[in-house]
Formats: C-alpha cells, sequence, structure tokens
C-alpha cells in the first residue's frame, strides 16, 4: 500500500513539473515573439527618423527614391535624383536592410527599409514616408507625414514687430522715413512697436524673430521669439505655457520665382497631375464662388499661361501658351469684360498676379507688354485716361485701377476717399492701373494659394465651406501687403459692415499684413477681425486702435495647416523638416524583404 501511495504520488509530482516546464518554455516563445513585435516597430520610427535627418541635412532630399518601390509607385512618385547610394530604398527580397545600432554603435538585430510619396511635394509641401522595421522574421510598417518648418506652421509669425514704412509712411522726424531695427538696437529713428492689445485672443502658436510687445492679450498656445517678450508700461499678458526663445526663420526676399510655376515649358509643371498655374497680369479680381469656380476680371491680362527664352527655371519670359490656357484660366476676351471669366479653380495649383511688364531692350517683348502687343497698343486701358475716379461731390481723387476700385458708390457718403496706413499716412498708388494687385473674396472649396507681386486686397469674407475637407487649403500672397480692404468715406465713415472673416494661410514675405484705414472711423470700432488660419509677414501690422477705431483681432490656427501647406507655398530661406503625422498601417515586407501584396 506504501508502494502504491510513493508511485501515485510520484507520477503527480512528475505532471506537475512537465506543466511547470511546458508553461516557461511557452512563456519563453511568448516573451521572445513580443519582443520582435516591439523592435519592428521601433526599428520603423527608426527609419522615419533617418529619412527626416537626411531631408535636414539636405532640403532637396524629397527627390530622392525608387519609383518602382510599390509604395512610390501607386502614386506616381518622381525622383530625378535617383537613390542616392541609399540603401533604405531598397523594395525586393534579398536586396539589404539598413541596421539600426546600439548605444553603443554596434550593430543591432533590428533594421528598416523605407518608400517615397513625393507627388504632393510641389503642391502641398508634404512627403509621405512608409517606413518598415524588422526583428528577426517580424516586420511592421508606419505611413509618416513629413513637411518643413514653415511660415504656415504658426497662427501668428513676423521679422519685425514694427510697421513696414514703404507701406506706413511713417517717419521718424519730419518727412525723413523711419528705419527698420529689431528692438534690442532700436533707436529714435527706429519704426514704432506695435502691441498685442487687451481685446486680442490668439489661439494658436505665435513666432516672431523680434521682441513680442504685450499689453494684456491672451495666448492659448505656445510663443516663441527671438529676442523674448515685453510687458513695459502695460499690462501683462496672459499665456497658456511660459513664453521661449526660438531661433530665426528668414523670409524670401522675392516671390518672383513662383511665376514659373505658370510656364508651360517646364517639367516642374508639365511633369505634375496639376500642370501650369494662371498668370494674370495688372489688377485683377477673384471672386470664389464656392462651387469649384471663380470669376475672374483681369483687364491687362493677354496671355495666361506662359513660356521662357530657354526651358529652365528663371529663363527670361518671352512667349505667350494658349493652347490650354484658355479653357483653364478663362477666355482673354471674358477676362477683359466687364462680368469676367468663370473658370475651375486651378485644384493644388498657383494664380499669379504680375505687375504689367516693362519694356526690354531689343525686339523681343515680354509677351505681357501691353504697349508692346501690335494689336493691343492702341486700345485704352485704365492707365490711359486722364481723369481721375470721379467720385461724386468729389469723394475721392484716386484713378480708377480697371476692377472697380476706388469705391465709387451712388453719394458721397458710399464713396472712398483716399486710403491711409495709419497715422494719417496717404498710402503711395494704392489702386495702381498696372500694380499686379490680387482682389480677393468669396468661398473658396478646392486648394489654390493666389499670389500678388505688389498688393493683395482682401475685399470681403473669405471662407471655406462647411464640407471643406483638410486638404482644402487656401494661400494668399502679397509682396508688398496684404490688405484688409476697409474703405472709409469722407465723413470718415466706414462703407462696408462690421466684422471681416479670413481662413487662409497669409503671407507677405517682404511688406505686412495689415487694415486699410485702421486709425479712422468710429470709436466704436468695426467689429472683429477674423482669422482661420496663420499670418506670417516681415514687418508687423495694426489692426485697431486702443481707442476703439479698427477691428479687434480673434485669430484661431488652422489644424490643417498641421499636415498640409498651401499649394506652392513659399518656404524660409532655411527650414527644418519636422513629422506632422506617424500612425502604423498595413505592413508592406516580409522578413526576406519580398513586397506584402
Amino acid at each position: 500500500m506504501a508502494l502504491v501511495a510513493v508511485v501515485g504520488i510520484g507520477t503527480v509530482v512528475m505532471l506537475l513539473v512537465a506543466t511547470m516546464v511546458a508553461v516557461a518554455t511557452s512563456g519563453a516563445r511568448v516573451t521572445s515573439t513580443d519582443r520582435a513585435w516591439n523592435r519592428a516597430i521601433a526599428a520603423a520610427y527608426a527609419g522615419v527618423a533617418d529619412y527626416q535627418s537626411r531631408l535636414n541635412a539636405d532640403n532637396t532630399y524629397g527627390n530622392y527614391g525608387d519609383p518602382a518601390a510599390p509604395f512610390s509607385h501607386a502614386s506616381l512618385s518622381n525622383f530625378p535624383k535617383g537613390l542616392g547610394g541609399n540603401p533604405a530604398f531598397s523594395d525586393q527580397a534579398g536586396q539589404p536592410w539598413v541596421t539600426v545600432p546600439t548605444g553603443d554603435g554596434t550593430g543591432s538585430d533590428s533594421s528598416f527599409r523605407y518608400a517615397v510619396d513625393n507627388s504632393k511635394l510641389s503642391s502641398q509641401g508634404v512627403i509621405r514616408l512608409q517606413s518598415t522595421g524588422r526583428s528577426g522574421n517580424t516586420t511592421r510598417t508606419v505611413i509618416a507625414n513629413v513637411r518643413p518648418d514653415g511660415f504656415s506652421n504658426y497662427l501668428y509669425f513676423t521679422n519685425y514687430e514694427s510697421g513696414d514704412p514703404t507701406v506706413t509712411n511713417e517717419t521718424s522726424t519730419g518727412t525723413t522715413p523711419c528705419t527698420s531695427a529689431y528692438r534690442p538696437v532700436a533707436t529714435a529713428a527706429t519704426c514704432d512697436q506695435i502691441q498685442f492689445g487687451g481685446n486680442d485672443v490668439l489661439e494658436g502658436p505665435v513666432r516672431s524673430n523680434d521682441q513680442i510687445k504685450v499689453c494684456g492679450a491672451q495666448f492659448k498656445s505656445t510663443v516663441q521669439s527671438v529676442f523674448g517678450v515685453s510687458s513695459s508700461g502695460c499690462t501683462v499678458g496672459r499665456y497658456a505655457s511660459n513664453p521661449t526663445t526660438s531661433s530665426t526663420l528668414t523670409p524670401p526676399a522675392t516671390i518672383g520665382n513662383l511665376r514659373d510655376f505658370t510656364r508651360t515649358d517646364l517639367p516642374s509643371t508639365t511633369g505634375t497631375v496639376e500642370g501650369a498655374g494662371c498668370l494674370y497680369t495688372g489688377p485683377t479680381k477673384i471672386v470664389f464662388n464656392g462651387d469649384g469656380t471663380m470669376t475672374v476680371r483681369s483687364p491687362m491680362t493677354i496671355f495666361s499661361q506662359v513660356t521662357g527664352a530657354t526651358p529652365t527655371a528663371g529663363a527670361v519670359i518671352t512667349g505667350g501658351d494658349t493652347t490650354t490656357s484658355e479653357a483653364k484660366c478663362g477666355p482673354v476676351a471674358a477676362l477683359r469684360s466687364s462680368t469676367g471669366a468663370r473658370v475651375a479653380i486651378p485644384k493644388n495649383n498657383l494664380i499669379f498676379v504680375q505687375n504689367e511688364p516693362a519694356a526690354r531692350p531689343g525686339p523681343v517683348q515680354d509677351p505681357n507688354y501691353w504697349k508692346g502687343n501690335a494689336q493691343l497698343k492702341s486700345t485704352a486701358t485704365a492707365c490711359d485716361a486722364t481723369s481721375a475716379a470721379g467720385g461724386p461731390n468729389g469723394a475721392t481723387t484716386l484713378k480708377a485701377n480697371g476692377v472697380g476700385y476706388p469705391y465709387v458708390g451712388s453719394s458721397t457718403a458710399t464713396s472712398e476717399v483716399d486710403p491711409t496706413a495709419g497715422a494719417g499716412a496717404a498710402v503711395t498708388n494704392p489702386y495702381g492701373c498696372d500694380r499686379g494687385d490680387a482682389f480677393v473674396q468669396g468661398t473658396v472649396d478646392k486648394a489654390v494659394t493666389i499670389a500678388a507681386e505688389n498688393y493683395l486686397y482682401v475685399t470681403g469674407d473669405i471662407k471655406y465651406p462647411t464640407t471643406r475637407s483638410a486638404s482644402t487649403i487656401l494661400g494668399l500672397i502679397g509682396q508688398r501687403a496684404v490688405w484688409v480692404w476697409n474703405p472709409i468715406n469722407p465723413s470718415n465713415g466706414a462703407i462696408l459692415p462690421n466684422d471681416r472673416e479670413i481662413d487662409a494661410a497669409i503671407l507677405s514675405n517682404s511688406g505686412t499684413f495689415v487694415v486699410q484705414n485702421w486709425t479712422r472711423g468710429s470709436s466704436a470700432g468695426r467689429g472683429t477681425l477674423t482669422v482661420s488660419g496663420s499670418i506670417a509677414q516681415n514687418f508687423r501690422g495694426a489692426v485697431g486702435l486702443a481707442s476703439g477705431q479698427g477691428y479687434d483681432k480673434s485669430y484661431k490656427f488652422d489644424p490643417s495647416l498641421s499636415t498640409y501647406t498651401p499649394p506652392k507655398f513659399p518656404q524660409p530661406t532655411v527650414t527644418t523638416y519636422r513629422v506632422a503625422t506617424e500612425v502604423e498601417s498595413k505592413t508592406a515586407y516580409d522578413g526576406n524583404g519580398a513586397p506584402i501584396t
């Protein structure tokens, strides 16, 4: 009986031991699998970091890649610079992976490879990266959107915290124009610093290359400035987090290179889905109709798409192209008519409004030089008019510009007088008859950028529809200034209704964003200027006075700008790239490196 009991107990013990061994072995296998699973995703993220570092070292790295990679091929991406010797672009079984180094620099059992979609690089500044990590035979894939740290990443960016003397005509003493300088080196001759007032609310990141003056304003996101924040002599601002210092972002000196996007002889336009954009000459009025179309009046335009003396970027413009331009940008006869041309918005593309080209030495003139055109040189334009705009009772002394500005109503009370840029200083030639001025309003439902070589005026609300997709982004660029049109009559009364809303990414690379006549009108004010998007400018532009004239600010960052950039939008002269979004996706390659279909 004792022997039977011992054998029974021994059997039970053996079963327990066997069970414990089996459980331990299974746990070891699970732990090993979990380790490979986690290391594979970490390797995929390492691939994203590797590509980001290459972009920051070379801002043209988006032009490197393998068009045969399944991810790149599906988007019809083009890589004129080839592979650049980077093994991470491998896309077939048996081809190498890039090993992820350990902390001491030696190789690990993890590796990565990636493929690039640069199809939206030129149109919206976004690179999509597919990065696959491998550990053992386990692979995992992430998709990241990588984009530059540009002006539209900030609700409010300014180079100088003072006004633009070429726009405001501000003086330091007598008739001597004030000078531009950052506040730490400002002198008595430096233009006055503009402040954020107590009623201003900014919901988005703010950045400046200067010192910011804050007098009670509220900031609901980050505030960065090269020279800090001052509230000297006024109420301290309200911040979501303490302001920090930052490096400098430098605006480009000119937007003239954007004109190349309207050429039909460059691979940068002909080799893209969006093709060439639209070029208009002289004062141009654009109304977005909210149905995918826009109505354009541009009396001085001769050719809306052009070619260069050579098929190279920056070449002198010598020819006009009518092959597709009239269908895309509007028949010239309609553009010059009183009703304008109704055409589809050039999606993911650029509209460039240029000054009338000047005469050149020699026989070859710019195709949009009006007086150089044999058929048109004797046809009158707004510039040929010798009389003033002719407002009732002398309401204005300005010439008409051909598209309805200055505004002449039915009486003195509804007619515009010469506009000012604050402090009573008149604006020099505000509605030039041959200047590249764009006058814009309406409901925009396609991604597009309007760039004006001179001024861009916001003449009414500019809004997105309620059905807007995240990638529908409007860019507004006025090289010398972006004006909020605010006409005043001879009795110092406002002509337009109160309040203004602008949904767009706004840029004035060499000038300012400013409200016309912001020091004039009733002390009850003009209501609220609402901007949903971003504002970037070389100089600060005022929108109102603490005493009540002008507008209060209500600025809110558009979250779509965290992912998308307006088409063809200029970038800082030196920039870094950041990862905007990063999500795991279907695995792209197996452990042997073969694509998974």
